[in-house]
């Protein structure tokens, strides 16, 4: 394994540790269900009360082996350490916390490290593995798109937060995925301005 991939495996372990300590400081506390896995997670907790790192690490292992069964193991490969390292790192931060005194404040510093976590994801040629693997293995199959099965797959998720936290919770959720939204564009944009110099 030569330095940049070394470099590249580093980043993506530093970008996963970053997410999880945004998971525990504001997402959890605040019931932030964006959808995804994570999103997932606090739902279940709350029906479950397994621990998010727990169910977290049962969705993406439940995803990734139908990941290597059903597509392909490039596509497996690229998931492995944000299937293991994630839960783990959710699990090491889970007593770490902190927020502002103003909530809005929390709700969008939430939607801008998403957005940069995720972001630096794609942009390291990774992805975040999860429940997002259902829409490359619908698409396959089904040959349904994979924005429409993760926008619906997400709007269950999302229904099922506001069903049980409530609708102010929903709200701030919504602000966090536009915000994320906002960002991950910017990231992948920066990223092609300046394909010429990334080499995965």
């Amino acid at each position: 394994m030569n330095l940049k991939k070394i470099k590249k495996y580093l980043y993506l372990l530093i970008i996963l540790l970053i997410a999880s300590l945004n998971f525990n400081m504001f997402l959890k506390p605040l019931h932030l269900v964006t959808g995804g896995t994570q999103g997932l997670a606090i739902v279940l907790n709350s029906i479950t009360k397994l621990s998010h790192s727990t169910l977290i690490l049962i969705i993406n292992l439940t995803m990734l082996i139908l990941s290597y069964l059903l597509l392909s193991k490039k596509a497996t490969l690229g998931t492995v350490l944000a299937t293991f390292f994630y839960p783990l790192f959710v699990k090491l931060t889970n007593n770490i916390a902190f927020s502002f005194d103003i909530l809005i404040l929390n709700v969008i510093t939430a939607g801008i490290i998403s957005g940069f976590t995720n972001g630096y994801i794609y942009k390291l040629g990774f992805t975040a593995g999860g429940i997002n693997t259902l829409g490359p293995i619908f698409n396959k199959y089904f040959h349904i798109s994979v924005g429409t099965i993760n926008f619906i797959i997400n709007g269950i998720i999302l229904f099922l937060g506001c069903f049980i936290f409530g609708f102010k919770d929903f709200f701030y959720s919504l602000i966090v995925l536009l915000i994320n939204s906002i960002i991950i564009n910017l990231v992948l944009y920066k990223k092609i301005l300046n394909s010429n110099k990334i080499k995965k």
